[in-house]
């Protein structure tokens, strides 16, 4: 296995996790990455359990100086007239998150990559397993590795040649936003130290603030998931949502939303805005042949569970450990195989269960007190109904 040339299709986190993982593991390793310098500048909020940041920062995947914004609860709303303008905390779950956005931690990881990886900025057009290699078509170029790996995301072009399947459309969809706090008109107390959970019906929206860029100024991070039917595309980064989709939008956040948070919604400008309808996919194999997946090229999981980049750098270590421990790919493809097929499953089950209790078949939240929200929520996580 040791100075194989293996080629990693996808530069994001997954990709630059994989990288460092097989680099420290003596393998050659190229990664080919189709956007042009962009990756850094995606602002979008994530929330890491503080437990795995400490253990990803001590493997030296994440950087310690990466600016968070550290969280310590959950707070659920519902919209009450009589509650003021901020509505009526319901729930105060405890929390230990630390916030950051995609493009600082990513822009930490990527740092952390030895000179030594190759990287090709290029789009790959082909993969195909010869039996003793695999064969890498980039920008009308070939070459071969002795093992592929897909970190291409959602729409992976590794998986559709390795028969992992398509991810399937979940009924809903995610509005987004994020821009500098100091445009917001004020910031509700519930957002102190809290990340916060509007519950409307049919839906609910999650507002925390995360850090800008090092040296730069803390945002407000929103998000809405709502129900909508099939949308033609994929995805709407920001600046491409159409008239129709910010008009529904307005119409919920006018119809459900207490003042403030509205506030805070229509304080976003329309090239901030951005949409991502809700996909997600288990597969059955993370190795097929000389092919593996990471990330969301493997298990596609819905965003509730915030655990993307958390199995990222899972998939990651657990291929680092599995070439610490084998010395033939054989070996490694098969151990890799067996620990993130069933973790990958997990979590996408988890997240579909967390989907359907909060956008698919919402209770009635204003009726709920804090011990039926706790008791809610625990048989969602579980998947006891009780």
């Amino acid at each position: 296995m040791r100075d194989s040339r293996v080629a990693i299709v996808g530069g994001s986190v997954a990709g630059s996790a994989t990288a460092l993982a097989l680099a420290r593991s003596g393998c050659a390793v190229t990664v080919f990455e189709r956007s042009r310098g962009t990756l850094a500048d995606r602002g979008f909020g994530i929330g890491t359990a503080r437990v795995a940041w400490r253990e990803f920062a001590e493997a030296g995947y994440f950087d310690a100086a990466t600016p968070v914004v550290p969280c310590s609860s959950r707070r659920w709303i519902v919209p009450d007239a009589a509650a003021g303008e901020d509505g009526r905390l319901a729930w105060e779950q405890p929390l230990d998150l630390l916030l950051t956005t995609w493009g600082n931690l990513w822009r930490g990881l990527r740092a952390r990559v030895p000179a030594e990886v190759t990287w090709r900025t290029a789009t790959v057009t082909g993969v195909r397993d010869t039996g003793d290699g695999v064969e890498v078509t980039a920008d009308g170029v070939a070459g071969r590795f002795d093992v592929v790996v897909g970190a291409d995301g959602f729409a992976s072009l590794v998986r559709d040649v390795a028969g992992g399947g398509r991810p399937g459309y979940a009924g809903y969809a995610l509005w987004r936003g994020t821009y500098p706090a100091s445009r917001a008109p004020s910031l509700p107390a519930a957002l102190r130290g809290a990340g916060v959970s509007l519950m409307i019906p049919g839906g609910h929206a999650a507002f925390y603030l995360i850090p800008g860029p090092p040296g730069g100024e803390t945002r407000v991070n929103w998000a809405v998931y709502l129900p909508l039917p099939r949308p033609a595309r994929r995805s709407f980064p920001p600046g491409t949502v159409g008239d129709g989709l910010v008009a529904e939008l307005d119409r919920v956040v006018s119809a459900h939303f207490p003042a403030s948070w509205a506030r805070l919604v229509r304080a976003t400008r329309r090239e901030e805005l951005a949409l991502q309808p809700i996909y997600d996919l288990a597969v059955g194999h993370y190795a097929t042949g000389r092919l593996l997946l990471a990330g969301d090229a493997g298990a596609l999981a819905r965003p509730h569970a915030a655990a993307g980049v958390t199995k990222a750098v899972a998939d990651a270590r657990a291929l680092e450990r599995a070439c610490r421990e084998h010395r033939r790919w054989d070996d490694v493809l098969t151990a890799y195989d067996a620990e993130r097929v069933e973790r990958g499953a997990a979590l996408v089950e988890l997240s579909r269960r967390l989907g359907a209790a909060q956008v698919g078949r919402t209770p009635d939240w204003t009726a709920m007190d804090a011990a039926q929200y706790r008791s809610w929520w625990w048989s969602t996580v579980d998947g006891s109904g009780r």
